[in-house]
């Protein structure tokens, strides 16, 4: 069961999220999420959210924090977040792959002459290709230097027949290479290397072949178009990963405002019920003089009522001895109470506190309405599911015949039990007795 707990903290009306079955595993809570439930329930002021949302950061998830048009503070976008680094590694593998397989074209491609230089080059760029995948856009700046190299020493690398056309193996790197940096660098770092790169390869052209190197100067220029194709795709691909954020966040907003409703209203429900179990229980029963003022256990009551109602609710964890509990829940019934268990019979703390007060209202109702004063309560665990009964011999009734505003068998048992998954069944009828069963899956 989740509640909202409310405590004073540095001054401030605060509420925390906490718990589990209110908070069902398919809802797909992330820490930042809940972080940001306990804002939307509070309305902390803006540095106290601050606060909060930096205690998430500090939970080893890899969500980090950026500010948002409305000044609070949020989550940075995952899918664009995936998308950059992903064409990183895949610019970065591209970029590699067509340099092993110019460069392996090239020594087949080279002169008798140039065979040595051109596979002493190839054995380079090769190591450097293992260099640059292993340490990926890190080291662009030194790429771009290597580029820039091979592209101004093409007069030693590239048959002269080949420096002006396609089969031009170092222009099959510049092309590349100006691809793959629209994926690794902003539009302005990347058109400022595209222009470097071709002007670079124009300029090796002209040194190797200063009466000819007009004819590869649209090449260049072809190599700049498609530096704009790559960088126009990276922004379409950028502006739908954009896009899929903010759907992301729409439907977690969605969830969590939900979420959020749902832990108040059973923060509600849980309180009339403690209502009802408690100072209601006992007021009705003097206003309708079920008991007398100078009942001995009544004073008691109204103090253990005041207690309850004044407490500061916490959230209790780990297991308990839901046997020792319902012993102690019979010592302050209104009627004599025999218990039976099989002996100890630990459970979790939220569904235990549950059944206990389910079993306190039982026996409330005992001393009401069944005219006898002794119940039973009978615990058992079997096959995975622990059993709670609280059984009397008294007048009994009719459960169809209850009015929908009467509390305690809806409320007070039937949806205490629910919120923790468990269930509530009453058995009874007029003359034969009552008998309340609860039960909870302990899987």
């Amino acid at each position: 069961m989740s509640t909202a707990v409310r405590r004073d903290d540095d001054h401030l009306d605060q509420w925390e999220l906490r718990g589990s079955s209110r908070f069902p595993a398919n809802v797909g809570f992330r820490r930042s999420e809940c972080c940001q439930g306990v804002v939307a329930l509070s309305g902390w002021s803006a540095r106290s959210a601050r606060r909060a949302l930096g205690e998430c950061g500090r939970l080893g998830r890899r969500d980090h924090v950026r500010r948002s048009r409305g000044g609070m503070e949020a989550p940075v976008a995952a899918t664009e977040d995936g998308l950059h680094r992903t064409g990183r590694r895949y610019a970065v593998l591209m970029r590699a792959a067509v340099l092993l397989c110019a460069s392996g074209a090239a020594v087949c491609q080279a002169a008798p002459d140039q065979r040595p230089v051109v596979a002493s080059v190839v054995a380079g760029l090769w190591l450097w290709s293992a260099v640059y995948v292993r340490w990926g856009g890190r080291l662009l700046l030194v790429d771009t230097a290597v580029v820039l190299a091979l592209c101004l020493s093409q007069r030693w690398l590239v048959p002269p027949e080949s420096l002006g056309d396609s089969t031009n193996w170092v222009f099959a790197v510049v092309s590349c290479t100006v691809v793959a940096q629209q994926w690794l660098t902003s539009a302005g770092t990347g058109a400022l290397l595209t222009a470097i790169v071709v002007a670079a390869h124009l300029t090796g052209n002209f040194l190797a072949a200063p009466d000819g190197w007009f004819d590869a100067v649209p090449i260049g220029l072809w190599s700049l178009g498609e530096a704009g194709l790559s960088r126009l795709l990276f922004l379409l691909v950028l502006q739908g990963s954009r896009r899929a954020d903010r759907a992301i966040a729409e439907s977690a907003s969605a969830r969590r405002d939900a979420a959020v409703a749902a832990a108040r209203r059973d923060d509600e429900r849980e309180h009339l019920a403690l209502l009802h179990d408690t100072a209601a229980a006992t007021l009705l029963a003097v206003g309708s003089r079920m008991v007398g003022p100078g009942e001995p256990w009544l004073a008691d009551q109204a103090v253990r009522d005041l207690e309850v109602l004044a407490s500061q609710p916490g959230f209790p964890e780990g297991e308990v001895d839901l046997a020792l509990l319902l012993d102690e829940v019979a010592r302050h019934a209104p009627v004599a109470v025999r218990t039976r268990s099989p002996g100890p019979v630990p459970v979790a703390a939220v569904p235990a506190a549950a059944v206990g007060a389910a079993v306190r209202e039982a026996l409330t109702n005992v001393g009401r309405h069944a005219g006898v004063d002794l119940a039973e309560v009978v615990l058992s665990r079997a096959d995975g599911v622990v059993v709670v009964e609280v059984v009397d011999h008294g007048r009994g009734f009719a459960p169809d015949a209850v009015p929908a505003h009467r509390r305690g068998l809806a409320r007070s048992i039937g949806q205490r039990m629910d919120r923790v998954g468990g269930r509530a069944v009453v058995t009874s009828a007029p003359g034969a007795g009552t008998l309340v069963r609860l039960e909870w899956p302990d899987g």
